[in-house]
């Protein structure tokens, strides 16, 4: 016999909490019930399905409590709060005003091929950057609509890894093209990202059709050939239209390769 540590009712068999290694009665056996310490730091495993749509896939990962109970207070990052395309957006907006105010700033911080080993940052730093008022605008409209639902199908962390390594690696392509060619015409912009969005939204979700030129609809993996056949095919002249079309095709390379990684994602709304 042994009493209840919260009610003190004897019990012939009572039950021993492994969490906080208390001694508790049927009614308060349950780590909720007697407020055990430890119940919020526990890692639970659970079962889940994912329709693929073809077929149920089931597969185990550990989650924490926070998730099974969405009433717990957690800290979260400013990612997790606003979203990430929606942070990105945020920042891309405040870089465009801050390059209108403080033009010097631009060259600190865009893809000069001469300068970037002595500022290895601004293969970076130039994917958030817009040379005019025009290339910010569509590119922040289409990174509105195709990166929110590449976030929502991937979720935040692997869509971010798309984004910045499309961004990243369209970029590199652009440095080898401009010292293959000796054109080193300074670069920017979040294209090359935009393109990887594309490319794994082509692959994992295909059924999206998409407004080429914001008035036909077509299939988006049939746009994405058409992006990609019309870059390929200005890429020589790129010297004299002053666009990094190599950095689209790098970008969309990298969208691909990790769209087909992923596989096939059902929207989460």
């Amino acid at each position: 016999m042994a009493g209840c540590d919260v009610c003190g009712r004897e019990e012939f068999l009572p039950y021993k909490c492994s969490y906080c290694g208390g001694t508790f009665c049927s009614d308060h056996r349950l780590p909720e019930k007697h407020e055990c310490e430890g119940l919020y730091d526990i890692p639970v495993k659970v079962r889940r399905d994912y329709d693929t749509g073809e077929r149920a896939v089931k597969r185990k990962r550990d989650v924490s409590i926070y998730e099974l109970d969405p009433n717990l207070k957690r800290k979260k990052n400013i990612f997790q709060t606003y979203g990430y395309n929606n942070v990105i957006l945020a920042l891309i907006t405040v870089l465009f005003a801050i390059e209108i105010i403080f033009k010097p700033v631009i060259q600190y911080l865009w893809l000069d091929p001469e300068m970037v080993l002595q500022r290895p940052w601004q293969i970076v730093t130039s994917i958030f950057l817009h040379g005019s008022f025009e290339h910010y605008l569509v590119n922040a409209i289409v990174l509105f609509f195709f990166g929110s639902e590449l976030e929502r199908r991937v979720g935040g962390n692997s869509y971010l890894k798309i984004f910045m390594l499309s961004g990243i690696f369209g970029n590199i392509m652009y440095l080898a093209f401009s010292s293959a060619t000796s054109s080193y015409v300074p670069a920017l912009g979040a294209s090359g990202a935009i393109y990887g969005i594309m490319g794994a939204l082509a692959i994992i979700a295909p059924e999206i059709r998409v407004l080429l030129f914001f008035i036909i609809p077509i299939n988006i993996r049939v746009a994405v050939v058409l992006f990609a056949l019309y870059n390929l095919f200005l890429t020589p002249f790129s010297v004299f239209t002053g666009v990094a079309y190599i950095a689209h095709l790098g970008g969309l390379a990298v969208g691909l390769y990790y769209g087909k990684k992923m596989g096939f994602r059902r929207r989460v709304y």
